[in-house]
């Protein structure tokens, strides 16, 4: 019986080591990079998250650029990931990201990611080059507007030294009525998925010690 519990265990246990080239599909719900095995960083986030617009509506395209801002000391940046996010609170799917991502040809540091099903749906990072900024693009690829968004990023210094939930400005969609406040009602169910990450790996080690 406990020889089946291990197969299962080794079966579908989520990512728990760090990744070096670049967050796992596993990630795109907490955007948290459970595999560093520390902590955010509380602090002020050395970054920016800049955009060259803050309406949109369906096929607008929006550049979005990742900077470095000196807080800190901090002038480089190794690993990223950036969602499009809803901001409002009764939202049902409140970490599916919105859009379609872009990155420039032949870009060496950044590549898409299709989270949740979702094609392009995140921009991630494919190595851990020192970088000072990036630039991508983001699409509204939908026949109707979603409602307000955010660009939300995880931006990683070091394996050790990272900040998240780094917001661009809101995004408006000037059909939408809802209040312009960014909500985090995903919390609960990151939770959730973290404890079943704390689970597996428990069953894990208990499997290889026996």
């Amino acid at each position: 019986m406990w020889s089946l519990i291990c197969l299962i265990a080794l079966t579908f246990t989520p990512e728990v080591t760090s990744y070096p080239y670049g967050p796992p599909l596993g990630a795109c719900a907490s955007m948290f990079p459970k595999g560093h095995g520390v902590n955010a960083q509380t602090s002020v986030s050395p970054y920016k998250i800049l955009v060259n617009a803050t309406t949109y509506k369906p096929n607008d395209v929006i550049e979005i650029t990742v900077n470095s801002t000196g807080l800190h000391d901090v002038t480089y940046f190794e690993g990223m990931m950036v969602q499009a996010r809803r901001i409002a609170c009764d939202v049902s799917d409140p970490t599916k990201s919105h859009g379609m991502f872009s990155v420039m040809e032949r870009d060496q540091f950044l590549e898409t990611m299709d989270c949740e099903n979702n094609m392009k749906s995140a921009v991630v990072h494919m190595n851990h080059s020192h970088i000072e900024n990036k630039v991508f693009y983001w699409k509204a690829d939908f026949s109707s507007s979603v409602g307000h968004l955010v660009f939300r990023a995880t931006v990683v210094k070091s394996t050790k030294t990272f900040w998240e939930k780094i917001y661009s400005p809101v995004i408006k969609d000037e059909t939408s009525e809802e209040p312009l406040t960014i909500c985090e009602n995903g919390a609960d169910q990151v939770k959730i998925q973290s404890m079943f990450t704390v689970i597996f790996a428990l069953m894990l080690t208990m499997c290889i010690t026996l």
